[in-house]
């Protein structure tokens, strides 16, 4: 993980870039606590990078400059390449150098398996290109100063630059600016590997748009032909447990299989691909037995998974961290009354440890008991506001602050004070939206049905409901790097740890997403069965037999940072400046 930055001047005062990189600095160098360094190029361009070691035998210091390319890169290849002890950064810069073309480049980000967000300079193109991977689940803004000179930059994280507009920039694909065009209109292009360029155009204005490239292709497999509605319907029938039922079918039994395989593998690219060394003790260089893994945990089902995967591949002697996130609840701050810290999600997540407890008996798992006073809130609101900054309203506030603290990971273990070691945190992130987690899934599906009883159908049509859901899973899916990808990244990653989403993985996606909506879910079962059907009948088959049960709560709610009357939408008083 790195921050990354690149100012380019409109005029000839390279003095513009440093006010702009000293505003970004510090949460620069806080995703990047190993190293950082920056480079001048003639009077124009100004780079900086920070460094947060992960891949590779030893630090790829940045930015990387060679005769013909300067780089800067934040993010994770996991693909399988030639010289597994050298670094990403290092592989990638030969990469881009053994392109001949545009062409050959978006060819080479479009089979890149990771996240990521890049800034490099082609010095004989005299173009700098930038983009964020297809899924944006790295941060890079787009900025421009609102001076005579009207200069841009490109950054990690930027909070409120003043001065200056900022936008995240939108995963559409592999923009550059031409830099012998600076002073036309719009000097800047983009080769995309999406289409729809509505906020392109209100970010850029004009820009040019080359050839649509496909950036990834589906995986071939033979489509399931299991159907939940069809087995389910009629529950009152089955007489035995619903998932030692559903595990009896082949179809079933395969794509849970396939599934799990898939996550297994992304868990195993995740957790290995690191130092061994903790934050503490990277300094000596010296391999360690303290955690380096963590999973932000609320107990659900998605982040129990996880926690059970990683336990395949961290060392037996290793801890792995599980961090808890509790707050002050909203309207007890006035009072004297003692703080209740079993928020729901406390609840959850001791259950859940107790369980994988048990199933991995010599396993340490550091439950890590984060406990936020609202006083405590207050005081970092201004560092919380800069990192979830171009986004503001109360959902981001609420999410945000979760957060920041919960990868902070400064709480309670076993009764005594305790900080998180762990330089990578696995997050759940996605797989509400791949498996139809939310509310407003269910909701979308209820829906229906009750339209189509309003209007006097008598039989309830489960495949338009079913088509409904399809559309809203969809709609979260297509908005997921712009509600919270990027803003999650810059905000984890001020902890000097790298987060890590493995359900969002290219190929697991691929299969999760060539499923049908009642090939996920089944809300007619109700919370904390019907929602997530599938991944919760694989928990089942790993073992999980209680937390694949355990009813999801979005986690402003289950750890009660948010106050629900409240609306998500609004602009956040807290996020203010």
């Amino acid at each position: 993980m790195c921050g990354i930055f690149c100012h380019i001047c409109a005029g000839e005062n390279i003095s513009d870039g440093e006010v702009v990189l000293q505003s970004c600095i510090g949460l620069l160098e806080n995703r990047g606590p190993n190293h950082s360094g920056r480079l001048s190029v003639g009077s124009r361009l100004l780079f900086f990078g920070s460094v947060l070691w992960h891949q590779g035998s030893t630090l790829c210091k940045q930015p990387l400059e060679t005769d013909r390319t300067i780089l800067l890169f934040n993010g994770d290849i996991f693909q399988r390449r030639d010289g597994a002890e050298e670094s990403d950064t290092l592989w990638l810069l030969r990469s881009i150098e053994s392109c001949q073309d545009a062409n050959e480049l978006c060819q080479l980000f479009r089979h890149l398996q990771g996240p990521f967000s890049v800034i490099f300079l082609r010095k004989q193109e005299n173009r700098i290109f930038f983009a964020r991977d297809a899924m944006g689940r790295n941060s890079l803004l787009f900025g421009r100063t609102r001076d005579e000179h009207g200069n841009w930059f490109i950054t990690s994280v930027g909070g409120n630059v003043p001065g200056a507009t900022v936008h995240e920039l939108p995963p559409c694909g592999l923009y550059y600016i031409d830099l012998e065009r600076l002073n036309e209109p719009s000097p800047f292009g983009l080769f995309p590997w999406t289409e729809g360029f509505t906020e392109v155009d209100r970010i850029f204005g004009s820009l040019t748009i080359w050839k649509h490239i496909q950036h990834s292709s589906a995986l071939e497999m033979d489509q399931p032909r299991y159907d939940f509605h069809a087995m389910l319907h009629n529950t009152s029938q089955l007489g035995v447990n619903l998932f030692e039922y559903l595990s009896e079918s082949d179809e079933i039994s395969k794509i849970c299989g396939r599934l799990l395989s898939t996550l297994r593998k992304s868990v195993k690219d995740r957790v290995t691909t690191t130092t061994k060394c903790c934050k503490a003790c990277l300094t000596t260089a010296k391999e360690c037995k303290h955690a380096k893994v963590g999973i932000l945990f609320s107990g659900g089902i998605d982040c129990t998974i996880l926690a059970l995967l990683a336990d395949e591949f961290v060392p037996d002697e290793v801890p792995i961290e599980l961090l808890n996130i509790a707050f002050e609840k909203v309207s007890r701050a006035s009072t004297q009354l003692p703080v209740e810290w079993n928020v729901p999600d406390r609840v959850t997540g001791h259950a859940s440890v107790e369980e994988l407890r048990m199933l991995r008996p010599n396993r340490k798992w550091n439950f890590v008991e984060i406990n936020v006073l609202r006083s405590e809130l207050a005081v970092h609101r201004k560092t919380i506001s800069n990192l979830v900054y171009p986004l503001c309203n109360v959902l981001d506030e609420s999410l945000g602050a979760a957060l920041w603290f919960a990868s902070k990971g400064v709480g309670i273990c076993n009764g005594h004070p305790y900080t998180s070691s762990s330089r990578i945190l696995l997050l759940g992130s996605g797989a509400d939206e791949l498996f139809g987690g939310y509310t407003r899934h269910k909701a979308s599906f209820e829906r229906c049905l009750r339209e189509q009883k309003d209007a006097g159908v008598e039989n309830d049509n489960f495949e338009k409901a079913f088509h409904a859901l399809n559309e809203e899973l969809n709609l979260d899916w297509n908005r997921l790097p712009s509600r919270n990808l990027a803003r999650d990244d810059r905000v984890i990653s001020d902890n000097g740890a790298t987060p890590r989403a493995p359900y969002l993985q290219e190929d697991f996606i691929s299969i999760v997403r060539s499923l049908q909506a009642s090939q996920r879910c089944y809300h007619p079962l109700g919370p904390g069965i019907g929602d997530k059907l599938i991944l919760r009948t694989c928990a089942y088959q790993l073992g999980l037999a209680q937390a694949c049960t355990l009813r999801k709560r979005a986690l402003q709610f289950g750890s009660r940072i948010a106050d629900r009357k409240q609306n998500a939408a609004d602009r956040s008083s807290f996020l203010e400046l």
